[in-house]
């Protein structure tokens, strides 16, 4: 399958419309359940937004998966992360995509050392195994090599973090990291929001559902209903409006969705009676009604700059334009 684009939020973006990243090509998201604290080690604590991002992924049609901020140095402590992640967090819910151990923390796990921090995510996973999940572990690529005994956890899918431009290749894994507030791949925002985003190379939902796992029964995988598309005339008015950004933004945007930004692109221009000429230049036609400052508050968002194009086309009188007059829009 080809790779699918998602997110990993938590409470730190509390204020995003999940509505607005599905529409900027969000097709899943990993949810922070919860988290160990760094004070003690032990004590745990409920996301504050789980529960919402959770209901809103169900209604919107988003996969769901779900992760545990990991401070676990031994077995049994990974055990009673699962533990309580279950009782609290997962039970009575279904999840299309795995559950994940995060392994990551300097305070309590980093000075204990491969093996201490191989035998938590041994204690974490087991549990929820027996518990019919689908696991795996998050951490970074220096931590799967320096910190992590991959012979013992060779089982477990791999979720890698690595913020470069080209998929890390050891260990192999479902799933990248590519970027979060540093991001070399795309913009770092989704919906307005900064978050960790990412791609997953798995067909998550199918091998989930058929195996029956995180709540789903042997066989629940239907044929899979492809979204209904916004065909590319409704993209583009969509595109005017300004739904969809500008520059780079937009292009990124349009390309995660699935749509091909140069089609879109002509037919923007042609709506706005803007030429697709051979050149980096971009031309206008001027339409009855049209001012100046009409045009510059059209393209650039600001009338005042009326004086940029007037200045471009050699108009000497910005209020003499005539229409049917091709002009450069600089």
């Amino acid at each position: 399958m080809d790779k699918v684009f998602g997110i990993d939020i938590s409470s730190y973006q509390a204020g995003m419309n999940l509505a607005n990243a599905k529409n900027e090509g969000v097709r899943f998201a990993i949810l922070r359940a919860g988290f160990t604290g760094y004070g003690t080690g032990v004590s745990k604590n409920k996301d504050s937004q789980f529960e919402k991002f959770y209901n809103q992924c169900k209604s919107l049609g988003i996969g769901v998966g779900a992760y545990w901020y990991s401070c676990a140095n031994s077995y049994d402590k990974g055990k009673s992360e699962a533990e309580y992640m279950y009782n609290n967090c997962l039970k009575g819910k279904q999840f299309e995509y795995p559950i994940y151990i995060d392994v990551e923390d300097s305070h309590w796990q980093r000075p204990s050392g491969r093996n201490a921090i191989t035998e938590a995510i041994k204690g974490f996973c087991e549990y929820l195994e027996s518990k019919g999940y689908y696991v795996g572990i998050y951490a970074n690529s220096n931590w799967f090599s320096n910190y992590i005994n991959q012979g013992a956890v060779e089982r477990y899918d791999k979720w890698i973090a690595n913020w470069g431009t080209s998929k890390p290749t050891t260990p192999t894994g479902g799933m990248w990291q590519f970027g979060g507030e540093t991001n070399r791949i795309r913009t770092n925002k989704v919906a307005g929001i900064t978050c960790d985003q990412d791609y997953a190379y798995k067909d998550y939902p199918s091998i989930i559902k058929n195996a029956g796992l995180n709540g789903y029964s042997k066989g629940d995988e239907q044929p899979t209903q492809q979204p209904s598309r916004k065909s590319n005339e409704e993209i583009a008015n969509e595109v005017i409006s300004g739904t969809w950004g500008n520059g780079d933004d937009r292009k990124n945007r349009l390309t995660n969705a699935g749509y091909d930004y140069n089609t879109i692109q002509a037919i923007v221009n042609q709506k706005l009676g803007v030429s697709n000429q051979p050149s980096n230049k971009k031309y206008y036609t001027i339409q009855k009604g049209d001012t100046l400052w009409g045009i510059a508050k059209k393209f650039y968002g600001n009338g005042s700059r009326y004086q940029e194009i007037a200045k471009a086309n050699n108009i000497a009188n910005p209020n003499v334009i005539s229409v049917g007059q091709k002009i450069i829009i600089p």
